[in-house]
């Protein structure tokens, strides 16, 4: 079994497609806002906010 792939992001709001082609899943978008981390419900990639990045008004 592979590890959880861990992502560092620079935005609150991430899109995850599996890593797309025939073994991917369907895109969903995750809010990386609680205590600055979320996870694919699909693939259980965790997406982790940059330390500095901005949060708030202004992001998708």
């Amino acid at each position: 079994m592979q590890p959880i792939e861990t992502i560092t992001v620079e935005s609150t709001t991430v899109g995850c497609d599996g890593g797309g082609g025939p073994l991917g899943h369907p895109k969903v978008y995750i809010a990386v806002e609680k205590d600055h981390q979320g996870t694919c419900p699909y693939c259980g990639r965790q997406f982790v906010l940059r330390a500095g990045a901005r949060t708030g008004a202004g992001g998708h």
